[in-house]
């Protein structure tokens, strides 16, 4: 039997019939000789190939003077074409006075058959030996490399709010691979050699426990890209992710410039996720983005601590609204391919009143391959009143990553599914949760959820966790008074809005709901099934004032269906198009 014409491994494809190295598609020049020591060890991998076997394949019949000078210059071409380097080998090792190995796995390229994407999480670090100088690397720089490598469509990366679930847990591959429902696992060890620090990590079979790789590496914190950088092509090439040209340059786009703009940007990772940390998160981030102005990824972060300190926390205003849009707008404009920058711009866009421009942006983003942009979906749909397609982006979402949090939970509490809602934790959800319980009869157990979380949210969400406590104790003037506390301040989020026009319409409020409930269709909430529905509306539906929002609402609501559809966004979503 011949040998197969095409070999694919790691990003590329050979087929020396043609003399053809392909990367992503993209055409590796290489001449013919190094074409000829390619294919023979490419075809033997992973055998030794001793030198005098290279020669009789490559210059068999064939008189040559300097036989070694010339197979020296060919593992050069060849190695440089790869990208490869005889100190660290990833493909070609040398193996002194026999020979030369190929590392990397080979296979037929005509058998590739389409396959589901890899599912892969990178966990947080261990700290083999306390350290308050490098700690921050324990999160911070897993963080990084989930982010990197969160572009290629051939592999679905879980989230690290997903990863910290497993902090300080003995990191047992298959009970990760049960619990995130993931194919392959990062794991990492940091320790400090002086001025350095030496991270190894290992790549692991989620499923058999068996390491695939393990890597070393000892670099001064000075140094410290590098080794994201090495870490994502490492794990790429071993998982063997055909890339495309674009996605292949998207892993390695975003290089800061200094090792201080890096150190600053990994400093507010580890701090970003604790609310009591925000401000000096934001301060890091901002000290990244003075360093280095172009670092796309330090923008982006820094544009979310603005938004998050703008809309949670009491000092939070338009004009800290306005700096997060800024951000997120700069960093686009430095990488217009930068997942986590569209994310995190289509959750301020529904604060700000643009879910359709969230809705678009998202749906021109690959949507069904990225869980976290399908989660933003489940978002700007519903603002938009499409309940139906965010129920399906939340389905999507989940396919491709079980343990992706969305806010579905608004979507079934406006559809008055106070049963699903009840069934969720209160993390996240503190007033619609209790509200839901409230509905269903189990106030008792509302009350009790309060009291747990009511301490643990940021400000400005308090006052809707108190909201709901007084109106299930009967307390219903505390109850309107906290709501008037939020609608008194710059909170912008319409949605939550929403809920406290219902809210006030429903304890007979209803100057007070119908003023909200203009400030907030014109703030972007169309959402016209929960203004149609609502029985917590009843006492205003029929005012006019009410049937001209309504009016208003249902002519965004058609635009925003109709702008969908044309982007093929049903589709997308295995949903009919409505006629």
């Amino acid at each position: 039997m011949s040998a197969p014409t095409a070999l694919r491994f790691s990003t590329f494809e050979f087929d020396p019939s043609k003399g053809e190295l392909r990367r992503g598609g993209d055409l590796v020049k290489l001449a013919p000789q190094p074409l000829k020591v390619l294919e023979i060890l490419a075809r033997r991998a992973p055998e030794v190939v001793t030198r005098l076997e290279i020669r009789d394949h490559v210059w068999y019949g064939e008189t040559f003077v300097d036989f070694e000078q010339g197979l020296n210059f060919c593992v050069r071409q060849v190695r440089e074409a790869l990208g490869d380097t005889a100190d660290a080998p990833r493909f070609i090792e040398t193996l002194p006075r026999r020979g030369y190995r190929f590392l990397m796995p080979v296979r037929p390229a005509e058998r590739e058959q389409p396959a589901a994407p890899t599912r892969l999480i990178v966990l947080p670090f261990t700290m083999l030996r306390p350290d308050a100088e490098t700690e921050f690397l324990a999160i911070g720089l897993p963080d990084a490399l989930t982010a990197s490598l969160a572009g290629p469509t051939s592999l679905v990366v879980r989230s690290s709010s997903t990863a910290a679930r497993f902090v300080g847990a003995a990191a047992d591959p298959k009970l990760v691979a049960r619990e995130a429902d993931v194919d392959v696992v990062v794991t990492g060890t940091l320790l400090r050699a002086g001025t350095d620090v030496r991270v190894t990590t290992q790549l692991t079979d989620a499923t058999t426990g068996t390491v695939l790789w393990s890597h070393t590496a000892q670099v001064s914190l000075g140094d410290l890209f590098r080794v994201q950088d090495e870490l994502a092509q490492r794990i790429l090439d071993s998982l063997a992710m055909p890339l495309a040209a674009r996605e292949q340059r998207g892993v390695h786009r975003d290089v800061p410039a200094t090792a201080a703009a890096y150190e600053y940007f990994l400093r507010g990772n580890q701090l970003s996720h604790d609310s009591r940390q925000w401000s000096v998160a934001r301060d890091l981030y901002q000290r990244s983005v003075e360093e280095d102005p172009r670092f796309a990824p330090a923008w982006a972060r820094l544009g979310r601590m603005h938004h998050v300190m703008g809309k949670y926390l009491e000092t939070g205003t338009t004009e800290t609204l306005v700096q997060a849009d800024a951000a997120l707008r700069r960093a686009l404009e430095l990488n217009p391919a930068l997942p986590l920058a569209h994310k995190l711009l289509a959750q301020l866009d529904v604060d700000l009143g643009r879910v359709h421009d969230a809705m678009t942006r998202l749906i021109g983003h690959s949507p069904s391959s990225d869980p976290e942009v399908l989660a933003g979906l489940v978002t700007a749909c519903r603002c938009c009143g499409l309940l139906d397609v965010s129920i399906a982006a939340h389905g999507r979402a989940l396919a491709l990553d079980p343990k992706m949090r969305t806010s579905v939970a608004h979507t079934w509490f406006l559809q008055g599914d106070y049963e699903r809602v009840a069934a969720v934790g209160i993390a996240g959800f503190g007033y619609i949760v209790p509200m839901a319980l409230a509905a269903i009869g189990r106030g008792r157990e509302a009350l009790a959820a309060i009291h747990e979380v009511e301490p643990k949210v940021p400000p400005r969400m308090r006052d809707f966790v108190v909201a709901a406590g007084a109106f299930i104790e009967g307390r219903i003037a505390d109850s309107v008074a906290a709501i008037g506390r939020i609608t008194g301040s710059e909170f912008r989020d319409p949605e939550g809005l929403f809920y406290l026009a219902r809210h006030l319409a429903h304890v007979g409020e209803r100057a007070a709901a119908l003023a909200l409930l203009e400030r907030i269709v014109g703030g972007g909430f169309f959402c016209v099934p929960a203004l149609r529905g609502d029985p917590w509306l009843e006492s205003v539906r029929s005012t006019p004032i009410f049937t001209t929002l309504l009016r208003g609402a249902e002519a965004r609501h058609r635009a925003a269906a109709d702008a969908f559809a044309s982007l093929r966004g049903f589709q997308s979503l295995g949903l009919a198009v409505p006629a």
